[in-house]
């Protein structure tokens, strides 16, 4: 009997070795097989881009075959993070296939011959470690609308900068102005233009759009906190923004 519980204790003892052995060796070869992301997005701006859960992590959500990394600093122009280096450094690491650039809201209005200077430069810099520069258009700021920081006079300025130095632009705040007009009672950001947690997932739709060049209709990641009937009318929103049906 004694010799019986014996081996039936050796017998145990052997099986979870076995076991965890075998859940090691898995997690290896799960590691060493692990497949390369579809693309690498870097995200370069300040407070707009990361409100709330940020938009690269609800890019992250509607395309999850992709990386994503942000650089933010609260209130930094382009020409903020150009100065500091990090951004830079960041981009000349390599292997960034997208590099989302946000311009400090007001500026593209106040001074747009600083955010052209600072975009065309950090575009040479991703282009020079193989990537493409997406502009990120903001969107109107109730608080400084009379001073000209209205949805028509950012797009204008987006649409010119994009053009100037030959990147394409990701219509956030076209999409913002397209949503307010059809449902004015949804809160897509505060008085000073921060956005809502539905005004970073309509933003986040317009950059996946803009860079998959596919339509969000239909994508089954509805956001953080956000309804599954809001995020399919802002997908549909982003989608007729960018003319990816």
């Amino acid at each position: 009997m004694r010799a019986r519980a014996f081996l039936k204790s050796v017998l145990v003892v052997v099986v979870v070795l076995f076991a965890l052995t075998s859940c090691s060796s898995l997690g290896s070869l799960v590691s060493r097989g692990r497949l390369q992301p579809s693309r690498r997005v870097l995200f370069i701006g300040n407070s707009y881009t990361s409100y709330n859960s940020g938009i690269d992590k609800e890019f992250a959500g509607l395309d999850p075959a992709s990386e994503t990394e942000r650089i933010e600093v609260d209130g930094h122009r382009l020409q903020d993070h150009w100065k500091d280096g990090n951004a830079l450094q960041t981009i000349r690491t390599g292997g960034w296939n997208y590099v989302v650039l946000q311009e400090q809201s007001q500026t593209p209005i106040f001074d747009q011959a600083d955010f052209r200077n600072y975009a065309a430069q950090f575009d040479q810099a991703v282009r020079s470690a193989g990537g493409r520069t997406i502009l990120l258009m903001t969107w109107e700021r109730p608080d400084s609308a009379a001073q000209g920081v209205t949805a028509a006079n950012v797009a204008a300025a987006y649409t010119n900068v994009g053009n100037a130095i030959g990147v394409n632009v990701a219509p956030a705040g076209l999409a913002f102005a397209r949503s307010l007009r059809s449902q004015p009672d949804l809160v897509l950001y505060a008085q000073d233009g921060h956005p809502s947690q539905a005004g970073t997932y309509l933003a986040a739709c317009v950059v996946y759009a803009s860079i998959v060049r596919a339509t969000p209709v239909g994508n089954p990641f509805s956001g953080d906190g956000v309804s599954a009937e809001t995020s399919a009318y802002l997908q549909q929103i982003a989608a007729e923004s960018t003319g990816f049906k």
